[in-house]
């Protein structure tokens, strides 16, 4: 643990890191594209003045709020595409079977489950760890995490 930082500070900076689990039950009701980043940043905006620890870890926390955003909308656009070249295939007569439109979309719908749940599950692990860590006082940064603010 990092003795230098007052337990304010710490529970400013994880705070910085939890808001962004309130984004994932918020947008598990009404996906919002981008919206996920919308709660660190007024986690940020109101605890970056406080200290220089608080201003990095709420960046880190935007940042990979909006880096999951991007990661999702690019999934969910291949996941469209790949819907519909499956359906232009079946559509074509290309299945074998008359059957083989309902099966195609069977096993996209339940890859679509498990990318979604495995990608919630990754989210909520890391912000997670990311907010124990700020907890102790411990900097943190976000495994594939593009950098948008500096």
């Amino acid at each position: 643990m990092n003795e230098s930082l007052d337990l304010s500070t710490r529970r400013w900076g994880m705070s910085c890191h939890l808001s962004g689990l309130l984004a994932i039950l918020i947008c598990s009701f009404a996906p919002i594209p981008f919206l996920g980043a919308l709660f660190p940043y007024i986690a940020w905006r109101l605890g970056r003045d406080r200290h220089p620890f608080i201003d990095e870890q709420g960046r880190e926390a935007i940042n990979f709020q909006l880096s999951m955003s991007i990661y999702l909308l690019v999934a969910v656009i291949s996941w469209i595409f790949l819907a519909f070249t499956t359906c232009m295939v079946a559509i074509s007569g290309a299945g074998s079977t008359q059957n083989s439109m309902g099966n195609a979309f069977s096993w996209l719908m339940i890859l679509g489950f498990v990318a979604i749940s495995t990608f919630a599950a990754f989210m909520i692990a890391v912000i997670s760890f990311a907010a124990v860590k700020a907890n102790r006082g411990q900097s943190y940064r976000y495994p594939f995490n593009l950098r948008f603010l500096q």
